[in-house]
C-alpha cells in the first residue's frame, strides 16, 4: 500500500521569516523543473525495486542536492559532459535555456539567508540605473584592480549579442581605466560548462562584444573565486562585481568580499517565467531586508554598506558619478 505524504509546517517567529519561507518555497517550485521532451527512439528503461521498496532506473539516476551553506556544490555535482561522453558544441536549444533557469545552489543560499543573519549578502554596496553611473576612475584610485561583469541585463538585453547602446561609453571607459586584461564577464550561460561545454558561445561573445568571458563550472552564487584570482592575479576584495541579480551576482560578489554594484535590468523581454518569478521574489526579499541609512545594520544599506577599500571619510556612494541617483 502507498504511504501518505506527510508535510510538517513550522511557524517562524517573525513576519519577515514567514514571508521569506513562503518565497523560498515558491522559488524552488518555479525554478527546479525542467521540461523534458520524450524520445521514443531511446532504449526502453527498466526499473527494479531495491530492498527499501523504491524503484531505481537501471540506465541512469539523477540526483539534485542543495549546496552547502558556503554555496559551493559537492564535488560529485560539478558540471561536466553528458553521460555518453558526446559534446556537439551546438547552440543551446529551448530546453537549454530552461536548464539555464535551474539554480539549485541559488535557491539553497536564498533559503539560508531568509532564516539566518546572512541577509546582508543580498544587499549591494551601491545600486545604479546602469553602469554609466559608476565612477571607474574612483574605484581604481581606491585600490580596486579588476572588474567582473554579468552579461544579460548588465551589458546587453537578455540573450542579445550586442552591447546596449546606453552603456557602450561606460564599458569603454572601464576597459581603459582597468585594462582589457583586468575586465571579464562571469555569466551563468556563456562560458558555463553546463550550458556552454565547448566554450563556443563564449568564443562568439568575446568576438562580438570585445570583452573576455570566463570559463567556469559553477553557477553564481555558488563556486569559489579561484578562477578569477588566478586570472587577475589579485585578491577577491580587490575586485568589483557588477550585475543586475541580487541572488546571483550580488550574493556571489559579497560572499567573496568584492565591492558589489547592482544595476537595474534593461528589460525582461525573452526571459522565462521561472526567471521572472525568481526576480520578483528577490526584489521582495531585498525590500524586506534593506535597512535605512543611519540604522545599526549598515551592512544591509546600499550606499553606506562598508568595504575595506572605501577611502576614509567616504562611503560607498563615493563611487557613484552623481548622488542624484539616491
Amino acid at each position: 500500500p502507498r504511504r501518505p505524504l506527510a508535510i510538517t509546517i513550522s511557524f517562524p517567529h517573525t513576519v519577515e521569516d514567514a514571508a521569506m519561507r513562503c518565497a523560498a518555497i515558491r522559488l524552488a517550485l518555479n525554478v527546479s523543473a525542467v521540461p523534458v521532451t520524450r524520445d521514443d527512439s531511446r532504449t526502453p528503461r527498466t526499473a527494479t525495486r531495491d530492498p527499501r521498496g523504491c524503484f531505481r532506473n537501471r540506465r541512469a539516476r539523477v540526483s539534485c542536492r542543495a549546496g552547502a551553506s558556503s554555496g559551493a556544490p559537492p564535488a560529485a555535482d560539478q558540471d561536466g559532459p553528458e553521460p555518453d561522453g558526446t559534446d556537439t558544441g551546438a547552440a543551446p536549444s529551448s530546453s537549454g535555456k530552461a536548464l539555464q533557469s535551474v539554480n539549485v545552489a541559488g535557491v539553497s543560499l536564498f533559503a539560508g539567508m531568509a532564516f539566518t543573519k546572512s541577509k546582508a549578502l543580498a544587499l549591494p554596496h551601491i545600486e545604479v540605473p546602469d553602469i554609466a553611473w559608476v565612477d571607474w576612475a574612483a574605484l581604481k584610485r581606491a585600490g580596486f584592480k579588476a572588474c567582473v561583469f554579468d552579461k544579460d541585463n548588465t551589458l546587453t538585453v537578455p540573450y542579445a549579442s550586442v552591447i546596449e547602446p546606453r552603456v557602450v561609453a561606460s564599458l569603454n571607459e572601464c576597459l581603459a581605466v582597468f585594462g582589457h586584461e583586468n575586465v571579464a564577464v562571469l555569466s551563468n550561460s556563456a562560458g558555463l560548462a553546463q550550458f556552454d561545454p565547448t566554450g563556443a558561445i563564449a568564443d562568439a561573445m568575446e568576438k562580438t562584444l570585445g570583452i573576455s568571458f570566463l570559463r567556469h563550472s559553477s553557477k553564481k552564487p555558488a563556486g569559489s573565486c579561484t578562477a578569477l584570482t588566478e586570472r587577475f592575479k589579485c585578491a577577491s576584495n580587490e575586485m568589483v562585481m557588477i550585475g543586475d541579480r541580487y541572488m546571483t551576482d550580488v550574493v556571489y560578489g559579497n560572499r567573496h568580499g568584492m565591492f558589489t554594484v547592482r544595476c537595474a535590468p534593461f528589460s525582461d523581454e525573452g526571459e522565462s517565467f521561472s526567471i521572472k518569478t525568481a526576480k520578483a521574489i528577490e526584489r521582495a526579499a531585498v525590500a524586506l531586508w534593506r535597512k535605512p541609512e543611519g540604522s545599526a545594520h549598515q551592512e544591509r544599506c546600499p550606499g553606506t554598506k562598508p568595504h575595506t577599500r572605501i577611502p576614509d571619510g567616504k562611503n560607498a556612494k563615493h563611487f557613484v558619478k552623481s548622488p542624484g541617483v539616491w
